[in-house]
């Protein structure tokens, strides 16, 4: 009974070019016969393989470049676009130098207050003889504000009363001081997250 299929997963019609083949015409049954039966990565053997022209030539081969090569061609193979991981590089370079034009409008260079961790705008009451008085005080947990007077850094910066320009401003500079540590904290988990695909592109069977 001849042989109808190649011993090495092989579409002969597809490794020759030639429409029709079987395994018994074709002229790598004997080479791909050794391949089957090898359990050595290194042995080599003359395929002979076809181009678009239908024109044929012999390549030396060794058994994990034979396997590439019929995996290729039969395996349905993938490719970074069609995997989703080109669209995705480029929807991460976009989102970065947005978030890199979003971060310019903080910089010093912007002129807008940036509160420092650990501080933020308490109210309190002044109480007189004609009544009580509430004003608000940008407050640290230790000194670390510049003085007006004094020679020594101080806790407490006077804001005046509620929605006056100091308050408004120093309420303002506690929210994006908020809105830069949350980002930071996302920036962390991606950093991480890139790291991890970097090491498994570096170390693919771990």
């Amino acid at each position: 009974m001849s042989r109808k299929y190649c011993p090495f997963s092989f579409s002969c019609e597809a490794i020759t070019q030639t429409p029709g083949l079987l395994a018994a015409q074709c002229p790598n049954l004997a080479a791909c016969s050794e391949l089957a039966k090898s359990d050595i990565e290194s042995e080599t053997v003359n395929l002979q393989v076809g181009d678009e022209a239908e024109t044929q030539h012999s390549v030396l081969m060794s058994a994990n470049s034979a396997a590439t090569l019929m995996l290729r061609q039969r395996g349905n193979p993938q490719a970074m676009d069609s995997l989703g991981i080109v669209s995705l590089m480029e929807t991460l370079q976009e989102s970065m130098a947005e978030l890199e034009a979003q971060l310019t409008q903080l910089e010093p260079d912007s002129k807008q207050y940036i509160a420092p961790e650990g501080t933020e705008v308490h109210a309190y009451a002044v109480k007189r003889p004609y009544g009580t008085y509430w004003y608000n005080k940008l407050a640290a947990h230790r000194e670390m504000f510049h003085p007006q007077t004094q020679q020594r850094l101080v806790r407490h910066i006077h804001l005046g009363k509620t929605d006056e320009p100091r308050h408004r401003e120093a309420q303002a500079g506690i929210e994006r001081r908020n809105q830069l540590v949350k980002t930071r904290t996302q920036l962390l988990t991606a950093a991480k997250a890139l790291e991890e695909a970097l090491s498994i592109l570096q170390n693919p069977r771990s």
